[in-house]
């Protein structure tokens, strides 16, 4: 076996990221990484008894060079004998219509055509090409923007379905590997272009760290990486457990507050404090894409600050000193439609229209409709349809609780922490999830791609109930 399949092999079984039979989909662009991640899955398909769909995204931002790089992927996929399925979209339009820059918009219909294929498919896995120099890239710019731990921990190689083989192997292996098998790819010229903050990285920062400074660096930045990682999940853990015997959830008019109690809080460890904050905030705002570590210690210092005083944080959070706790906040708020959304735990959807997730900048947005012919149903990762009158108890959003189940293939239930722990999600993300319910029969949990086998549209379907998660517009 080849050294670095070898080395790949040996990270998927220590991580358990890939396992024996399982069904894969391989995001695959052409260029170097990708077509070295779809020959690596190759090697060890028969060895593993793998089955493979390959995923090309035509972004629509490079003209005649991207229409190459799909009939390149479609080439290589048709002389592996791997399935290939390929999508196309206006990038550009897509991010200017959503409000995001047109990497994130390109980041997020990638995963949604991932997922897409993967639930046609009934695939386990969906295996993307990022390597050790990518997670280097990562740690970099997180530590730039201002991140804490959790940012040193970079890249995850393992996080819901998405597993990442390559994330210990350089980008310099991999163009060695190619070469010494005489594999070809395709550049993307995007990538030497300056412009975006990554690539200087990349391009610029990275080569002088490596050959001034120490030639191993991308190694050690990775390395480190992996044990800020561990000690991420060792300190969520203990903050959580912690965490239970400190807050207290109460109701005001307008809004829900956490209250913590700010002598337990003072006694704890400064690295159980700030994680423990961190997952207030992502409690209440329903992320942590725009908290920074300087967010986290303005929180932090109202616990020896004087009573009265108050911080504003991102996500419409606000934080305040009182007499025994400090207090944080979200401001209530009523959808387009006027339906009002309660930061509280359950929301109850008792008629169409739009309703805000708990904590969160996305909105859900229900619709009923009778069945017609020749309707096609979505096949987005964020937009799904089910059947409305096999919903007996009413719909709720909310987050998950002792008993909740789904039924999966041949109409079988299976409780929803079986599920969790198949699909790895992680333990401190699965109390975080929002989901919609019917009692506990949970019908739909939108980020990790979910769905209840016995809500499925069928040709006894006369009433649809169509659900999409969204962002909302500023």
């Amino acid at each position: 076996m080849d050294e670095l399949v070898r080395k790949v092999y040996d990270t998927i079984k220590k991580s358990e990221m890939i396992c024996q039979g399982d069904s894969v989909i391989v995001g695959v662009s052409g260029g170097a990484d990708s077509v070295c991640l779809l020959s690596v899955l190759k090697n060890l398909q028969t060895s593993m008894d793998l089955k493979l769909t390959a995923v090309h995204i035509h972004h629509g931002l490079r003209g005649e060079a991207a229409d190459r790089d799909r009939d390149f992927v479609i080439q290589l996929c048709q002389t592996l004998h791997v399935p290939c399925e390929c999508f196309q979209t206006d990038i550009r339009e897509m991010a200017q219509a959503q409000h995001l820059s047109e990497e994130e918009a390109g980041r997020l219909f990638r995963y949604e055509c991932f997922e897409q294929v993967r639930q046609q498919k009934q695939a386990s896995k969906i295996a993307v090409a990022h390597h050790m120099d990518d997670q280097a890239e990562t740690v970099l710019l997180n530590l730039f923007r201002g991140s804490g731990l959790k940012g040193m921990a970079g890249i995850p190689a393992v996080r819901n379905v998405i597993v990442r083989p390559l994330l210990k192997i350089s980008r310099s292996d991999i163009e060695e590997y190619l070469k010494n098998h005489q594999i070809a790819y395709r550049n993307d010229a995007t990538n030497f272009e300056t412009e975006y903050t990554r690539n200087r990285i990349r391009l610029d920062i990275l080569p002088y760290v490596t050959e001034h400074i120490n030639p191993a660096a991308v190694s050690h930045i990775a390395e480190t990486a992996a044990i800020a990682a561990d000690i991420c999940r060792y300190i969520e853990k203990q903050a959580a457990a912690i965490g239970r015997t400190m807050i207290r959830q109460v109701s005001a008019e307008d809004y829900t507050v956490l209250e913590i109690d700010a002598a337990v809080f003072i006694n704890q460890d400064i690295a159980i404090q700030r994680e423990l904050l961190r997952q207030v905030m992502n409690r209440l705002a329903g992320g942590l894409k725009d908290i920074r570590a300087v967010h986290i210690e303005m929180f932090r210092e109202l616990f020896e600050g004087q009573v009265g005083r108050q911080v504003n944080l991102p996500y419409q959070l606000c934080a305040k000193r009182t007499y025994t706790t400090v207090n944080i906040f979200r401001n209530q708020t009523h959808t387009a439609d006027g339906i009002l959304a309660d930061e509280c735990p359950e929301i109850k959807l008792d008629e169409p229209g739009k309703y805000i997730l708990t904590g969160s900048k996305r909105e859900l947005c229900l619709k009923i409709f009778p069945v017609e012919k020749n309707l096609q149903i979505p096949k987005k990762m964020y937009t799904k349809w089910f059947d409305y009158d096999r919903i007996k108890n009413g719909l709720v959003l909310r987050q998950r609780r002792p008993g909740d189940y789904m039924m999966i293939g041949g109409g079988h239930k299976k409780a929803l922490r079986r599920i969790f722990m198949d699909d790895k999600v992680p333990q401190s993300d699965r109390e975080n999830l929002n989901m919609l319910t019917d009692g506990s029969h949970v019908l739909w949990i939108p980020d990790i791609g979910r769905l209840s086998e016995y809500y499925k549209i069928t040709g006894e379907t006369k009433l649809i109930l169509s659900a999409e998660l969204k962002e909302i517009e500023e």
